[in-house]
């Protein structure tokens, strides 16, 4: 009785109002919507995210309007209207809502980025699950049981739910936005369509939606769901060590860290971003520290560097692509160990000082990636 009058109340409570369609998404979804108020999905407008507030702040084109919405904050319905970036409780609560990403239908390829294409059905949304892939639409429905003495529901009384749309599984849900982003000289800025290997079996949600453990809903019982909080940069960070191998060879004059990246795309392509290895040589009792190695790209004008979005070239890449080979002229010697630890930083120290965001030691601190240990 009581899981029925949780429904009604929850039916009622859906049809009088959308103004935030996550947190209607909450009262079944306690989990995954915890997970995605975390994300970099639910941090991604001006107003939650600093560094893309401060980049936005020296944008020099500002008359043609806020065109970073349709990635940073496409559920903000009058912003996308009129181009005109404004604070607002959309802007913090749900920029990118539960309700935009699962009703992306399809993604039309762009010169200079890609679009997403939503559905026009209202409370139809798509989602990817291999067992139920190639069925019907899922409807809500109730049954009873022995005698009628227990009545079951099966499937949300909120929504209908497809599990058919192919980019749900392929991945390509997500490169409606995090593919590229060039500027108006052709220069990518995020490098996240920089593809290794296509038959590689591992997509975006592969990678950064692994299944963890607790239920996807309160209605319908499951060991596992999708991770909603992006397990990347900002959450589950180790996790990602998984697609990154490293081996070192010693040569007569020094030694190689060699670096393989399965990710399938390059690693810190992102404008400003910044990838730091540090190694520690520890020699009995001794501990030397090795000059780090930086993993970026700087984007650059008449070869100074510029802000991304009026640079014409760049004037340095060192980025991690499918394979990479670092050369150091420390000798080592029989009984040393290397300790590898491979981190990210949001941005870099240089840039966070460009952006007037020196002082905001959060997005500069190093997150670690993986950590490994060699000995000779």
């Amino acid at each position: 009785m009581k899981k029925e009058l949780y429904i009604l109340m929850l039916l009622v409570l859906t049809s009088i109002t959308y103004a935030n369609e996550s947190k209607v998404c909450q009262k079944c979804h306690p989990t995954i919507y915890s997970e995605y108020y975390d994300s970099s999905h639910r941090k991604a407008s001006a107003q939650n995210n600093p560094i893309h507030k401060a980049m936005w702040d020296q944008y020099p084109n500002k008359e043609e309007g806020y065109s970073c919405a349709k990635c940073h904050s496409p559920s903000d319905k009058e912003l996308m209207k009129t181009g005109i970036l404004k604070e607002n409780a959309i802007q913090k609560e749900e920029p990118i809502s539960c309700v935009y990403c699962h009703s992306i239908k399809d993604v039309e390829d762009g010169t200079s980025s890609n679009k997403n294409i939503l559905s026009d059905k209202k409370r139809e949304f798509f989602t990817a699950q291999a067992d139920k892939k190639g069925s019907t639409i899922a409807e809500y429905k109730t049954q009873s049981s022995f005698l009628g003495l227990v009545i079951e529901s099966k499937n949300s009384p909120y929504h209908k739910i497809d599990y058919n749309n192919e980019n749900f599984y392929s991945g390509n849900v997500c490169m409606g936005c995090h593919s590229h982003t060039n500027n108006e000289h052709g220069l990518d800025i995020t490098m996240l369509d920089a593809l290794i290997d296509k038959n590689d079996k591992n997509t975006c949600i592969t990678c950064h939606m692994p299944q963890i453990q607790g239920t996807k809903a309160t209605l319908q019982k499951s060991k596992t769901h999708a991770y909603h909080g992006m397990a990347g940069i900002h959450n589950m960070n180790k996790s990602m060590g998984k697609y990154i191998e490293f081996s070192v060879e010693m040569r007569d004059k020094g030694f190689v860290v060699k670096i393989l990246n399965r990710a399938n795309h390059a690693l810190f392509g992102q404008a400003f971003r910044e990838g730091v290895l540090n190694i520690e040589l520890q020699r009995g009792k001794k501990s030397i520290n090795l000059e780090p190695f930086i993993f970026t790209r700087v984007f650059g004008k008449n070869s100074k560097e510029v802000m991304p979005f009026v640079a014409d070239e760049l004037i340095k890449d060192t980025l991690i692509y499918a394979k990479k080979e670092i050369i150091y002229n420390q000798i080592l010697q029989t009984g040393d160990k290397l300790k590898l630890v491979l981190g990210i930083k949001r941005i870099s120290n240089r840039a966070a000082k460009n952006l007037n965001l020196q002082d905001n030691k959060e997005i500069t601190k190093i997150r670690v990636l993986k950590a490994q240990s060699f000995e000779f």
